[in-house]
């Protein structure tokens, strides 16, 4: 399998040009001149402040940033590089997921009918020991490859193990280099009285988290962006693996080094027995109150998942700043309920969206996230107003973009911003007729429609094939043969079986 690891990194080897900066040519003289690129006859919606939308309209790149953004009429059209029509296409922005696990792509399709806190104790610990490197490595390939084949050109993945330089190094490495944005979420966790077995005491954790984030920070043409990752709900608290003081100091490491902080909050099954319920009564505070009694929840926050917040949790949030990070279809799968979204933006939260890896539902696509995000929303309030297809369309561009704190750069089309674009074909079967574009490809198109997807100016899929990876196919079968050799190995082999195998009707 190693030998199989170094031939994909051979032959996913792009990343070592993207050190050189923005995509370039040569001109005449022999100078090094930034390439431009025109995307055409697209229906554009830009997300912009005035939210404007043009009908055949155009996207001008220069290098890594959007040169500028045209209606129809107004289309230049000389001294472009490469002209692209996106006739019967939605361009939009690149599309953000704010929470993700790379390495749970590996293991789709064991998880079927547990509840979260079964699924943490029964799935995910038994694999976690039994991860290495290796598996980091090749997860994060093919998870990054699944989101640039939907549209997805940023992500931030939420670290839950303990990772070192190496893991770090396997996990960050591998999407840079087949040309996808992404923040790494470092863990924070120490050694402490409940939490013996970490190597490290709280002052060395912290010292090897801001020596991650500065080393890393900015790397590959900027492809690489890194947050921490500090746990402060109730289940992590109780349990000794996250500590008042690991959540005071590591506030203060974020906002030292100008990074988020990823938390998962609120979350779980709503009995006496296990879960959100069982760790109110014992302690009298919701997750957002014990922040706030702490004196650390601040715009650095990204608190994931939110299934229970109350009213006040969110008119906290608002009055701080910390975002939401809602994942439809993972809280459904886990029959977990159904978060507050709605509630949070017209409270003011920032509230964004993410598909929190794929060992959960099963997905990476962060189309099918906005679709969903509509859906169970309008469930929830019985409500069929409460959230428009252009509102969730938000939460996956420019409310992204603005959680993670650099909705100046990224999640939407505007001249100086950063060339993250997605272009999806809507002239598919399943689209059929298109009197209201935005709507009608939200509510039939998917992910698998991107016919182009551009991170940082440069096309990192194309019309079916990854253009900085030449090798996705081997990616996969290496995939194919690690993982179930993962799941014998953590005890989980009947997990295999057919369903039907497993329930008694």
């Amino acid at each position: 399998m190693a030998s199989t690891v170094a031939t994909t990194r051979g032959r996913c080897h792009a990343w070592l040009r993207s050190r050189g900066g923005a995509p370039r040519r040569s001109s005449d003289d022999g100078r090094e001149t930034m390439k431009k690129v025109l995307i055409k006859n697209g229906y554009v919606v830009t997300v912009n402040r005035e939210r404007e939308i043009f009908e055949r309209g155009a996207v001008a790149v220069t290098g890594k940033h959007i040169s500028g953004v045209y209606a129809h009429e107004d289309t230049p059209t000389d001294g472009f590089d490469e002209i692209i029509d996106a006739s019967g296409c939605l361009v939009i922005p690149g599309l953000i997921n704010l929470h993700q696990h790379t390495w749970y792509s590996m293991f789709k399709g064991i998880a079927d009918g547990l509840l979260l806190e079964d699924w943490i104790t029964d799935i995910v610990f038994p694999i976690v020991a039994n991860l290495s490197d290796e598996a980091m490595r090749l997860g994060s390939y093919q998870c990054g490859l699944e989101m640039l084949a939907t549209g997805t050109t940023t992500s931030f993945n939420h670290s839950v193990t303990v990772t070192d330089s190496n893991t770090v190094r396997a996990i960050v490495e591998p999407q840079a280099e087949i040309g996808i944005r992404q923040f790494f979420g470092k863990e924070l966790r120490c050694r402490n009285d409940r939490f013996v077995e970490h190597p490290l005491s709280l002052d060395e954790s912290l010292a090897a988290a801001e020596e991650e984030i500065l080393y890393w920070d900015g790397k590959h043409d900027g492809l690489v962006r890194m947050g921490l990752v500090i746990e402060a709900n109730a289940h992590w608290t109780s349990s000794g693996m996250s500590t008042e003081e690991l959540i005071v100091r590591g506030t203060e490491l974020a906002r030292k080094l100008g990074v988020k902080i990823s938390s998962h909050i609120a979350a779980g099954t709503f009995s006496t027995e296990q879960g959100f319920l069982k760790h109110l009564r014992e302690t009298g505070r919701t997750d957002v109150r014990y922040l706030m009694q702490l004196g650390v929840l601040d715009q650095q926050w990204m608190l994931i998942h939110g299934i229970h917040c109350t009213e006040l949790d969110l008119e906290q949030m608002a009055h701080v700043g910390a975002g939401l990070v809602y994942t439809p279809t993972s809280e459904a799968i886990r029959g977990g309920g159904i978060a507050p979204a709605a509630n949070a933006l017209r409270a003011g939260v920032p509230t964004a969206l993410g598909t929190d890896g794929a060992m959960v539902d099963y997905t990476n696509d962060m189309l099918e996230q906005v679709k969903a995000c509509v859906l169970f929303q309008h469930q929830r309030h019985l409500d069929p107003t409460r959230m428009s297809f252009e509102r969730s369309l938000e939460m996956a561009t420019i409310n992204g973009a603005q959680v993670l704190g650099v909705a100046d750069q990224l999640g939407s089309l505007e001249a100086g911003k950063l060339a993250d674009i997605a272009v999806f074909d809507m002239r598919k079967p399943h689209v059929g007729s298109l009197q209201r574009p935005l709507s009608a490809f939200i509510g039939a198109g998917k992910g698998t429609d991107a016919k182009y997807v551009m991170v940082n100016g440069e096309i990192a899929w194309r019309e079916g094939a990854f253009t900085r990876c030449t090798d996705s196919r081997g990616i996969l079968d290496s995939v194919e043969r690690l993982a179930p050799e993962i799941v014998r190995k953590a005890g989980l082999s009947s997990r295999l079986d057919p369903q039907w195998k497993r329930l008694a009707y």
